[in-house]
């Protein structure tokens, strides 16, 4: 008992050295992402981005935190480093697919294709970007679907970035009647384009009305504006309903898929 507090009182200066390591370590490791979030913040940084940086910076720290305890108390590093990269080369080897969603979230952190926010569209998923994680994306669709797919999945096909240009150009497309006047149609829907709410009409985003084509059963109308992005679909709604409207007020019919059969007599 006598020799082991005499070890003890021998070691108790090293303890306490390594506890102080520790504890001012992680002070300052705290301190140091205090002040990279409020310089981030302040950069008006992607929130995803910053929490990619702030998770880096505290990997980084508890590992010298950890090493440095670990010198202190005499423990060889060289070996316990081996280790750990023999056991990372296996780790890697046995997910790959996941290292490759890594280094797709890296990318996609880095090249900033969208950011948090966005609205985008890739392959058959479309959504606001909620986070952009190491490994995975989440997405919030129009009707509050959370979607997750792996990062390497995006960056393995195109991506349309909706919210790249805060106006967005609207396209409704309106099969009117073979009876119905060509002048008058079109006069009767840019009318209805120009008394809509929230459409932009300046000399840039000019509302246009063409006829673009001849169909079965009707001649359809394209009718093209444009609106801020974050009125897309009230626009949409909207114009949609007024068009109607203006359609039926002015005796112009909407006309459904319809066959005319001619019947021939024999005699």
């Amino acid at each position: 008992m006598e020799e082991f507090k005499k070890r003890l009182m021998d070691y108790l200066p090293t303890l306490g050295t390594v506890a102080a390591i520790l504890i001012i370590g992680f002070l300052l490791t705290m301190l140091i992402v205090f002040i990279a979030k409020k310089a981030m913040k302040k950069a008006k940084l992607d929130p995803s981005l910053a929490g990619f940086f702030v998770r880096l910076i505290r990997i980084v720290s508890y590992s010298v935190i950890v090493i440095a305890a670990l010198t202190q108390l005499g423990v060889s590093t060289t070996g316990l480093i081996a280790f750990f990269s023999a056991a990372l080369a296996a780790v890697a080897l046995a997910l790959k697919d996941s290292i490759s969603d890594i280094a797709s979230g890296i990318i996609l952190l880095f090249t900033r294709p969208f950011v948090t926010g966005d609205f985008i569209e890739f392959g058959s998923y479309k959504g606001f970007v909620q986070k952009i994680d190491m490994v995975h994306t989440k997405l919030l669709t129009y009707d509050d679907t959370n979607i997750i797919v792996p990062n390497s999945r995006i960056t393995s096909t195109e991506i349309n970035n909706y919210t790249a240009h805060p106006q967005m150009r609207l396209v409704l497309n309106v099969p009117v009647s073979y009876t119905a006047d060509i002048d008058k149609t079109k006069q009767v829907l840019m009318d209805t384009v120009k008394t809509t709410p929230l459409i932009l009409t300046d000399e840039q985003y000019t509302p246009q009305v063409r006829l673009e084509e001849f169909g079965e059963s009707s001649l359809n109308y394209s009718l093209r504006c444009w609106c801020d992005f974050k009125d897309y679909w009230t626009v949409y709604f909207s114009l949609t309903e007024a068009v109607k409207k203006a359609l039926d007020k002015n005796g112009i019919s909407i006309p459904f898929n319809q066959l005319d059969v001619h019947i021939i007599d024999k005699k």
